[in-house]
């Protein structure tokens, strides 16, 4: 791993003349809280206030040393990219002879002019690779390249003049630039003895190249595969087009990179920045600040991809800082972690973390990348999907309610009362824990709502066809509290729902208040009409109050359950969760009395009345 020194030699904002620190590792992530000085420090390390060049305003240089492993560099080994730019992404043009010839124009005038290529440093770095191309023909304060040398010598390397603006448009002068090399070739192999010509030999095209990584990004757009030269410019505008399901261009569906979404603008324009940087090898560090910001953690991983390809394996180290938890747990395994605190707080300003500091952030966060990584289960999940194969099949809009309802049906078959109704018809739902753990008995993984099993009810209605009659029965049981679903029923689809009675009450009122209020190991369930209406304190017991969001804080003075954020004066909640008291309900910890069980009577009657159309439907 390398080791990158730095040593402030002046003042700069929260840092200290005679700041010193060194940071190792080939990816660096510093993380810390807003204000703790992450973008001062990139800035002292690229020796230039560029957080203000956005603005137009020329950066500021700052007096520092810079070191790797004990060699001196320069702002011109380092490339910076803030978040305040990074979703500025120039549009590709058509490039043609007559841009090139005007980049050489350029490069030509500020060789002429030495002082200004030296003075303008918005140009630092064209001027800087200009030397390079130029080799020994260039002297020092003198101007001794006749201009054909020079301008065939830029030519033949495919050198091009531009701003140090890591977005500024090139790809279409690289897109042009082998283009025009295939039409020379094929040219040359067409004349009289000519020698044979394989585009192959000029290596890999720059749209090949952007396409390749774009599918390996899982990015749904591409470039064309081929383009061409005609009167001395590309036959067509470089564009990106959307790609359909076997990953062919859909040639009217082509995409300006302004209506991108902004996580693919930044993916986007790292891309094409290191494609701009492949002949470029002379950047040792890249810096990178807060480039994640808006990356979600399939892009997040895309960007590691990048990150790795183009910059850590040529050798660039890579610094990111990150307020992004994502990111630091997405992170590849080799991975450096620094945290930085404000100058009150931790003079040295700058912590190295250990790795197993994160490891728990970053096992919940790869949790939940897989999770929506998975987009087709993820829609399955989120839609409420319900998957059975049984005829009859009991669904309830939460998964409490089903717990109540099977210990209801117990009580009522020890009466020898509704034996048609099997405990196997209840669709027994819940968390991935819930099935592992095996509470309850519960075998399905799934979270449903009353509007999710509407939903469900509702596309089994516009599936099924009529003119079949053996449809699987499906019955859906919703509360009462919300006026705004609507049941469903349909007997010739063999499609049922109903809300339980009293209207307006949620299941959990079928029991009596003094067993809704058993408490549990310390805690219980409230009523909203048990707080004051405005002051949200217990009517009864003044230590008690009502907090949490408004949809909680707005329970009170109203007839509905409360399961969190009832606080006594030591800020303790006593609020007992309603799975807590579903699973003490189904597992008899709270007794309870017969006429609470009838109360549920309705349900099983509203269920018994759907079963003889299946026995008819089978008959």
């Amino acid at each position: 791993m390398k080791k990158v020194y730095i040593k402030l030699n002046e003042k700069y904002k929260s840092f200290d003349e005679g700041f010193e620190t060194e940071l190792e590792g080939d990816l660096i992530i510093l993380s810390g809280i807003n204000g703790s000085g992450k973008s001062q420090f990139l800035n002292i390390l690229y020796g230039k206030e560029i957080n203000i060049s956005f603005l137009g305003i020329p950066p500021k240089d700052i007096l520092s040393d810079i070191k790797i492993d004990g060699a001196n560099i320069t702002s011109l080994n380092i490339e910076y990219i803030t978040h305040k730019n990074n979703l500025i992404v120039a549009e590709v043009v058509k490039a043609s002879s007559t841009t090139i010839n005007s980049s050489i124009d350029q490069a030509y005038n500020y060789y002429k002019n030495y002082n200004r290529a030296r003075e303008d440093k918005s140009y630092r770095g064209s001027w800087e690779q200009l030397k390079k191309v130029l080799g020994d023909l260039y002297v020092p304060d003198s101007i001794n390249i006749s201009e054909d040398i020079f301008r065939n010598k830029l030519r033949d390397r495919k050198f091009i003049w531009k701003q140090d603006d890591v977005f500024s448009d090139i790809i279409g002068e690289l897109f042009y630039n082998h283009a025009s090399d295939i039409a020379k070739g094929q040219q040359n192999a067409g004349k009289i003895d000519g020698p044979a010509f394989n585009p192959l030999t000029l290596g890999k095209a720059p749209w090949a190249e952007l396409n390749e990584l774009f599918e390996k990004l899982k990015l749904e757009y591409r470039f064309k595969d081929n383009f061409e030269i005609n009167h001395g410019e590309l036959t067509e505008t470089p564009l990106l087009f959307q790609i359909d399901d076997e990953g062919k261009i859909i040639k009217e569906e082509y995409r300006e990179l302004k209506n991108l979404s902004d996580g693919e603008k930044t993916i986007i324009s790292l891309c094409f920045n290191s494609l701009k940087r492949i002949d470029n090898e002379d950047k040792k560090i890249l810096l990178l600040d807060e480039f994640d910001a808006v990356l979600n953690p399939s892009l997040i991983e895309s960007f590691f991809i990048v990150i790795k390809k183009y910059y850590l394996e040529k050798g660039i180290i890579v610094i990111l800082t990150t307020h992004s938890p994502a990111t630091i747990a997405l992170a590849p395994e080799n991975t450096s972690y620094y945290e930085v605190y404000k100058k009150n707080i931790y003079p040295n300003r700058i912590l190295q973390i250990n790795k197993e500091e994160y490891s728990e952030l970053k096992k919940v966060n790869k949790q939940f990348y897989d999770k929506i990584d998975d987009q087709a289960g993820r829609i399955k999940e989120l839609e409420a999907h319900v998957e059975s194969e049984k005829d009859i099949l009991v669904i309830t809009e939460g998964k409490t309610d089903w717990k109540y309802i099977l210990k209801a049906l117990e009580y009522f078959h020890s009466k020898e009362e509704f034996l048609e109704i099997k405990s196997n018809y209840f669709y027994r739902y819940g968390t991935e824990n819930d099935v592992k753990e095996k509470i309850c008995n519960t075998t399905e993984i799934n979270e449903l709502s009353d509007t999710k099993l509407r939903a469900y009810l509702e596309s089994l209605s516009k599936t099924r066809n009529i003119d079949v009659n053996n449809f699987k029965i499906r019955i859906g049981i919703f509360d009462s509290d919300n006026n705004s679903i609507t049941v469903i029923n349909e007997k010739e689809k063999n499609i049922f729902s109903f809300k339980i009675e009293p209207n307006n009450i949620s299941t959990e009122f079928l029991f009596s208040e003094d067993e809704i209020k058993t408490k549990i190991g310390g805690y219980r369930l409230f009523i909203g009409d048990e707080f004051h209406k405005d002051s949200k304190i217990h009517l009864t017991d003044s230590s008690l109050n009502l907090g949490g969001d408004n949809q909680n804080i707005n329970k009170a003075g109203k007839k509905t359950i409360i399961e969190s954020n009832v606080y006594n004066r030591e800020s303790a909640n006593l609020a007992l969760p309603k799975e807590k008291f579903a699973q003490s309900i189904f597992n008899k910890e709270i007794q309870i009395s017969d006429k609470s069980w009838e109360n549920f009577r309705h349900i099983f009657e509203n269920i018994s009345r759907c079963l003889p159309i299946i026995k008819e439907n089978e008959g």
